[in-house]
């Protein structure tokens, strides 16, 4: 019993020194920016947009890391990492994925043969006509 209750106290002040953190975190954020602003004025902005993203990333890791899918999530890559430490393979709860089906060739459309309207390159000779018709058509008169 004595040991349950060491668990949850460590883990009751691990999370107490989390939200101290972020609002450590927070007091800076404010307080420096303010004075960016004041000195440098609005041109500052974009690193406060950038600064705030990760303090709102560190609000959300601080006050959502409690909930239970992240909880499973964490059982889940401790384990998983465990197995990986050991050599064995991973566990994941469910059968391995199967494996890819083999790869097929593109379909290849079959040749088609040209029709009357179709243009064709210089020096190449047309549906009906002989291989001397096509070069007296080149040479120039």
């Amino acid at each position: 019993m004595a040991d349950e209750q060491d668990k949850q106290y460590q883990e009751a002040k691990r999370r107490v020194e989390a939200k101290k953190g972020f609002y450590v975190h927070l007091f800076f954020f404010v307080v420096l920016n303010v004075i960016f602003l004041a000195a440098v004025g609005w041109d500052f902005l974009w690193a406060t947009a950038f600064w705030g993203l990760g303090l709102v990333l560190h609000g959300a890791s601080v006050f959502f890391s409690g909930s239970d899918w992240v909880k499973r999530w964490e059982h889940r890559a401790i384990q998983k990492e465990l197995d990986r430490q050991s050599g064995e393979p991973a566990s994941t709860g469910s059968s391995p994925p199967p494996p890819p089906p083999p790869p097929t060739a593109p379909p290849t459309a079959p040749p088609t043969a040209p029709s009357a309207g179709d243009v064709t390159q210089p020096g190449a000779t047309r549906p009906g006509a002989t291989s001397q018709g096509a070069s007296a058509a080149q040479k120039p008169t």
